[in-house]
């Protein structure tokens, strides 16, 4: 085992080995984290969920705190731009019979319908906001709180000046995406304003950003200064990341998924995601995530059109059972290098 690797410590927390799974909003439910978990994932947030929501009781906000005993540690992440909201809504978190890890708050994301609240990422152009809601935070609850910012609104140049007074307000833990909120998904993320935030703090600081391999996660935190690394859609279809880091940290071959076992993951996925949803939300939600676990494959466009051509969950069904006998083993995806 890597003896030099130190596990990604902040409250009462001690992650092992450093590397997380992104809140991916439409993605990391509780049914694709408990398929994380099982390939060693160890550490998850939830969906972002709105706090407002939560403040005002909404079942389907509610529904969106649900988690197994076997999905922890896990933190709650909250979007929102009222101070008040937010402690609301960690109290009402408190009075549910569910438990969490940590509470983190997510002042980065780039959806329009986020920031035209005044939330996510457009935080980080009223940080003086962002501290309110970080103390408002803090203190209703004892449990470590981190929070997801990006290297800024349009530039990266005020990245370290923001987490300073992100720290000073209390937060835990800070995981930085390396795109600014203008940038969204496009471009490269920026490491080296990651490690020049990571470098200047006290706090852990996870880096986020353009990490699609266990070679690429190790390479960074072992450059960057970060205290961990956090994967969002590098993991999408793609739970055999974490296998996979688990037997490059042993000094083992990694074991690269081929085709029948994506197909076998990807059906286990959808009858999953049907007992806990229902067949009709399940087809309605699964058809993005199958797309993830068939990318690089030849024929996957016109497989992604068969499977979002299904009008009913059957058809849905037969179409993954009939494609995965097109593929043998002897040919395995094209994935990034490990090392």
């Amino acid at each position: 085992m890597d003896q030099t690797m130190k596990p990604l410590r902040f409250g009462h927390l001690v992650i092992w080995p450093p590397f997380v799974a992104a809140p991916v909003a439409g993605y990391t439910d509780a049914v694709y984290r408990e398929i994380l978990r099982e390939f060693g994932c160890p550490y998850c947030y939830t969906e972002m969920i709105s706090a407002k929501g939560l403040a005002l009781g909404g079942k389907a906000t509610l529904a969106l705190l649900e988690h197994s005993e076997h999905d922890r540690p896990l933190a709650v992440q909250l979007f929102g731009a009222d101070p008040d909201d937010m402690s609301k809504a960690v109290r009402v978190i408190h009075q549910t019979d569910m438990l969490f890890d940590a509470v983190d708050i997510n002042m980065g994301c780039p959806a329009k319908k986020v920031t035209s609240q005044g939330a996510g990422g457009a935080l980080l152009k009223d940080v003086s906001r962002a501290v309110e809601i970080v103390q408002a935070v803090k203190s209703a609850t004892k449990l470590p709180v981190s929070v997801k910012i990006r290297i800024g609104w349009s530039s990266g140049d005020k990245a370290a000046e923001i987490a300073s007074r992100l720290e000073a307000a209390g937060a835990d833990m800070l995981a930085v995406h390396g795109r600014t909120v203008v940038q969204g998904y496009g471009g490269e993320a920026d490491w080296d304003v990651i490690s020049l935030v990571a470098r200047s703090l006290n706090i852990p600081v996870v880096g986020n950003g353009d990490v699609a391999s266990p070679g690429q996660g190790i390479r960074q935190l072992r450059e960057s200064g970060c205290s961990g690394i956090m994967i969002g859609r590098g993991i999408l279809g793609n739970p055999f990341l974490f296998r996979n880091l688990h037997e490059v940290l042993w000094g083992s071959e990694p074991e690269l998924p081929g085709y029948s076992e994506r197909f076998d993951l990807a059906i286990d996925h959808l009858n999953r995601a049907a007992r806990r949803y229902g067949e009709h939300r399940a087809m309605l939600e699964l058809k993005k995530h199958l797309a993830f676990y068939f990318k690089g494959m030849k024929g996957a466009s016109k497989l992604r059109v068969a499977m979002n051509s299904a009008r009913s969950w059957p058809e849905l069904v037969d179409t993954v059972r009939r494609a995965s006998g097109y593929f043998t083993d002897s040919a395995c995806l094209k994935l990034p290098p490990l090392v």
